[in-house]
């Protein structure tokens, strides 16, 4: 397998056949916006996922530092309430495992499109996923691990 720049492809189904250079740059389009939506796929499930199973709120507390013996503190944060867990038998986790199939048959149909090995197919999945990632994932939370020190 090699690389190559040919605007003739079969991308996934037979009827999917691409034998001019308009069908190229169309298919080009649809699969730079299924990957641009699969990265907004990845931040709903986390963002549905946040809603319905964890809550956790974090209070700071100024903590001296074990260093040199200065008057150096740092910020450490302290776990005041969680509450954790999905029940098995629910309609939050019936959907997230609904879109998780959704999101694994996504992830390999463009890993399928990559691996056609045509530039213009693999430009398309790579920009789409990155144009995706900066309009949907400005939107996540930020993980902050209790278990990191001071920085």
């Amino acid at each position: 397998m090699y690389f190559h720049a040919s605007t003739k492809a079969v991308i996934l189904f037979e009827k999917w056949n691409i034998d001019s250079w308009q069908g190229m740059l169309g298919s080009c389009a649809v699969i730079f916006i299924i990957a641009a939506l699969y990265e907004g796929l990845k931040v709903f499930r986390e963002m549905l996922l946040r809603r319905s199973s964890v809550s956790v709120r974090y209070n700071t507390m100024p903590v001296p530092s074990q260093g040199n013996g200065a008057n150096e503190t740092c910020t450490m944060l302290s776990e005041t309430h969680k509450t954790v867990g999905m029940k098995m038998i629910s309609l939050p986790h019936f959907i997230q495992s609904l879109l998780h199939i959704l999101q694994v048959v996504v992830s390999y149909f463009l890993m399928l499109i990559f691996m056609t090995y045509n530039i213009w197919l693999c430009l398309a999945v790579g920009l789409g996923a990155g144009a995706g990632y900066f309009l949907f994932s400005w939107k996540r939370s930020i993980v902050v691990d209790v278990n990191e020190h001071c920085h």
